[in-house]
């Protein structure tokens, strides 16, 4: 049978229940036809349903709106299927599966937000609408849209049971450890060991959480058991060699660097750890090359080639996300570029080596104090004549360059008080182009011994000075980092 006279009926029964003079005569024969052609179509439930709302002595809208939703979703008419279970909500607001439908609706017309509130009032309805797999999926969506109370309670219902789902165990785990509880967080991962003793990751979590509680020893215990159970398991290596650098064992830093490398892999956090460990011993010539390899390792070849000079790594494990978010300034002559906090010129250098290519891009490098290896690897980049020197207030020498003449601004600066920084961001936005980028380095880092020294707080405080003239590009918690492009 042809659906246009399915859908002239649906609209003839829409009609007859939006009708002000509340005729029941008309509305049951309405019902009544439309139950008949869907009858004649083969839809029998269908037609039962409808058949039984024409013989109602009183009209339930509320049903009669679902239904009507129902069949618009059979012609896939979603958006007129939207409006019809909207209503049904009017009439009946506590419904399951009203709120359960909407989310079905909502997907097909990719309103993923809408979806997820749906799914989320649904299931506070009927707590048994899903099952651990359902909870965990909603655990995650929540999750993502920063409904972090919600997403926890969703994930509590998703590890439930004798039919918990372990990523489910291990994303709750990971939500109380980066809200600094602690406690529930190390009995999610006792409770995943107390049913698989030998769970590597839950064992290696479990040392993590003693690590930031300073548990020193029992930390370690869990490191070591973690490689036990699992011997190619690289982060339990990483936060072992953490642990002993934090305890300023550098004696059993050193062996284990050494052991992960001819027994593991290369990683390049390794030569990181490493050369921290041997510069502390006072081995210097050992420290810079092991710098030199976990640059190398980081696909920054010139590192070695140019035999730069570093006693410390402040940016290689960055240097990533830089490749990825700079490449567009490679293939543009005349990139004009500021770094403010040189250090060694670690970060100076990489950028001379791998962004700042032609001959007509120029480099301004502003510190308080030059450190003395800065110039000679700078000299050593074979790019000095890019660069401009200038040492003294940051915030006085930035004021006096030309506005709206950068594409690339770092600030890095050694001052790290609240006011400074915010003060230094507003200098650089001045001068960083319209589409140029700017690179805050310390946005999430404090000193928890002085209150002030926050950069975050003097940062947000611009960006809000600047609302809606700027995008984020890129942001890391992890390493502090956060890039924005101004519009």
């Amino acid at each position: 049978m042809d659906s246009s006279y399915l859908i002239q009926a649906i609209v003839e029964c829409e009609q007859a229940v939006k009708t002000d003079n509340n005729n029941q005569e008309q509305r049951q024969s309405a019902f009544k036809n439309l139950g008949n052609l869907l009858q004649g179509m083969g839809e029998f439930d269908r037609a039962i349903i409808w058949h039984s709302l024409a013989v109602e002595a009183q009209t339930n809208l509320g049903e009669v709106y679902c239904q009507l939703g129902e069949l618009y979703i059979l012609e896939k008419n979603w958006q007129a299927a939207l409006a019809s279970f909207e209503k049904a909500l009017e009439l009946v607001p506590n419904s399951d599966r009203i709120y359960s439908s909407l989310a079905q609706i909502n997907s097909y017309l990719q309103r993923k937000d809408a979806e997820v509130d749906c799914w989320y009032q649904a299931i506070k309805i009927n707590p048994n609408l899903v099952n651990n797999s359902g909870y965990y999926k909603l655990a995650k969506a929540l999750e993502q849209r920063g409904r972090v109370e919600e997403a926890i309670a969703c994930y509590e219902k998703a590890i439930a049971g004798e039919q918990g789902l372990i990523a489910a165990f291990y994303d709750l785990g990971d939500i109380y450890q980066r809200q600094h509880q602690l406690d529930k967080a190390q009995a999610i991962y006792e409770k995943i060991l107390s049913v698989q003793p030998t769970e590597s990751r839950a064992q290696y979590k479990l040392g993590t959480i003693y690590l930031q509680k300073q548990y020193f020893e029992e930390a370690i215990i869990s490191f070591h058991q973690t490689i036990k159970n699992a011997p190619d398991f690289p982060w339990a290596y990483r936060d072992l060699v953490k642990t002993f650098l934090m305890l300023q064992k550098w004696d059993e830093a050193i062996s284990t660097c050494y052991a992960i490398l001819n027994l593991v892999e290369e990683y390049p956090w390794v030569y990181g750890h490493l050369g921290d460990a041997l510069r502390e011993k006072g081995r210097l010539p050992e420290a810079v090359a092991n710098f030199q390899q976990a640059c190398k390792h980081r696909g920054w070849e010139q590192c070695v080639a140019n035999n730069y000079f570093f006693t410390r790594d402040i940016f290689s494990y960055r240097i990533s996300v830089w490749e990825e978010h700079l490449q567009s300034l490679i293939t543009a002559p005349g990139v004009n570029a500021i770094e403010v906090g040189c250090y060694q010129g670690m970060s100076s250098c990489w950028m001379l080596d791998k962004i700042l290519v032609h001959e007509s891009d120029k480099l301004t490098c502003i510190d308080t104090k030059f450190e003395l290896p800065f110039k000679e690897n700078i000299a050593k980049s074979g790019s000095e004549s890019k660069v401009t020197f200038l040492e003294g207030d940051t915030c006085k020498l930035l004021a006096d360059c030309t506005p709206n003449s950068f594409d690339l601004i770092n600030l890095q600066d050694r001052n790290k008080l609240s006011q400074h920084t915010e003060k230094n961001a507003i200098l650089a936005w001045k001068l960083v182009k319209s589409g140029g980028l700017l690179i805050f380095n310390s946005y999430g880092w404090r000193n928890p011994h002085n209150a002030q020294q926050n950069p975050k707080v003097g940062i947000d405080r611009f960006l809000n000075s600047v609302k809606d003239r700027w995008q984020q590009v890129y942001r890391s918690p992890q390493t502090f980092q956060l890039f924005i492009r101004k519009l």
